[in-house]
């Protein structure tokens, strides 16, 4: 009789392995999503200035809706951050 070689049985993968990799993924994952969305702590005794290239937009004759456009180049002038919340206001003066 030729010589056998015994397969020893495998044992299973212990459970708290993929718990500690899922926990470790975890950690990373979280992490680079709290750098990416981090924003740094605005400086102190900054004034924001926003600066208009026009203030009036005159479009003279339209026919009743007919779509116009205006295009406002917007700057910010000051040391501080500008930020822009809401929606702008548009008002019209003349017109029905």
């Amino acid at each position: 009789m030729g010589k056998r070689q015994l397969k020893q049985p495998q044992r299973p993968r212990a459970r708290w392995r993929k718990v500690l990799l899922g926990v470790a993924a975890l950690i990373v994952v979280g992490g680079a999503a709290g750098w990416w969305l981090w924003e740094p702590p605005e400086a102190s005794g900054g004034t924001p200035r926003l600066v208009v290239d026009r203030a009036v937009q005159d479009f003279g004759y339209v026919r009743f809706e007919a779509p116009v456009r205006a295009v406002f180049m917007l700057a910010n002038t000051g040391d501080g951050v500008l930020r822009i919340v809401g929606v702008p206001r548009v008002e019209v003066v003349k017109g029905c």
